[in-house]
């Protein structure tokens, strides 16, 4: 069973075994992460996880909102208790407060929640959660306008890491500029590129070069790369895969995906196929212990969660911006 099997399986699983209220989206992305071969439970029930943490969380937490599914998944894959997990995120929010950083909303929320697992389930130093707010700081002397609560779970993945926080600015700006040299869209779309691609262990120009060939190549398919797209293009990269053979099978992966009823948007087919690829990727460095690090591969899989819950945290956002607007008119 190759990987696309694998996720359409786990993917038609959990809607069988889904409530009512649950939308098919949000069972996407949990599906791709229950699907990846590391997850202990090979039956997991996504819909009693994921009532624990509407339970815990409260019923005006993110946690209770529609990216519940996405962090029940998360939990799941990782064995990490969700009653625990509930409590260990509302403790870093105390200190995300004690040091003035925003604590409303699913982004703040997912940073906390990205830090309790990198900590194996416990609450994060305050040192750790101190250079997040100097990342996000630095970040902001560069791009005033575009950062915001959106990058704490960027700034929470880099956080966790080796670079100094100085290092970690001028990366993320000499990628930046390199990008809009390179022609591609000034936004926090782009810059959520330049924090992606510090991960890559290909080295700045090469993963700019690189970048810049799988767009090309993926317009020359006749599929379209807006600003919307560039995280997907982003986990291409990450992938390590050669341009030339990642982007024929992230297409043949998305029509795969969009052929198969219900049928996903073909924009949703290629973040999903995106997913796909750089989990195989993954399986294949782990496979081989002088392939990558054991730093790199944990890195990669937080893009992976991170690509994941950003996208959830969004569609919960945009939801809740909906309703309010219904309800007042």
């Amino acid at each position: 069973m190759d990987h696309v099997e694998r996720y359409l399986e786990v993917f038609d699983e959990l809607r069988k075994r889904k409530r009512w209220s649950t939308g098919d989206t949000m069972l996407r992305f949990a599906a791709l992460t229950l699907a990846a071969n590391d997850v202990a439970d090979r039956n997991p029930d996504l819909e009693a996880t994921a009532k624990i943490l509407e339970k815990q969380a409260g019923a005006f937490s993110p946690l209770a909102s529609a990216m519940r599914h996405a962090v029940a998944a998360l939990l799941i894959r990782r064995g990490i208790d969700p009653t625990l997990t509930v409590g260990r995120v509302k403790e870093t929010l105390a200190v995300f407060k004690r040091l003035k950083l925003s604590r409303s909303g699913p982004h703040p929320t997912l940073a906390a929640l990205l830090l309790v697992l990198h900590n194996d389930g416990g609450v994060p130093d305050e040192a750790v959660v101190a250079k997040m707010k100097a990342v996000i700081d630095r970040w902001n002397k560069d791009h005033f306008f575009l950062t915001g609560v959106d990058d704490y779970p960027m700034a929470a993945m880099h956080a966790t890491g080796e670079h100094g926080v100085e290092e970690i600015g001028v990366r993320a700006e000499e990628i930046y500029r390199r990008l809009r040299k390179a022609r591609f869209s000034a936004g926090e779309q782009l810059q959520l590129v330049s924090h992606l691609l510090m991960f890559s262990d290909l080295g700045r120009d090469e993963a700019v070069r690189r970048f810049s060939e799988i767009a090309r190549l993926l317009r020359e398919a006749k599929q379209r790369v807006w600003q919307s797209h560039y995280d997907e293009v982003a986990l291409l990269v990450l992938s390590g895969g050669h341009p030339a053979e990642v982007v024929p099978r992230v297409l043949a992966y998305r029509d795969r995906l969009w052929a198969t009823k219900p049928r996903p948007t073909q924009d949703l087919a290629l973040s999903i196929a995106a997913g796909i690829v750089l989990a195989e990727e993954s399986e294949k460095a782990a496979a081989l212990a002088e392939a990558a690090s054991a730093a790199n591969l944990r890195a990669v899989q937080a893009v992976i969660e991170a690509q994941q819950a950003a996208a959830i945290a969004c569609m919960a956002a945009c939801t809740t911006v909906v309703t309010a607007s219904a309800a007042s008119s």
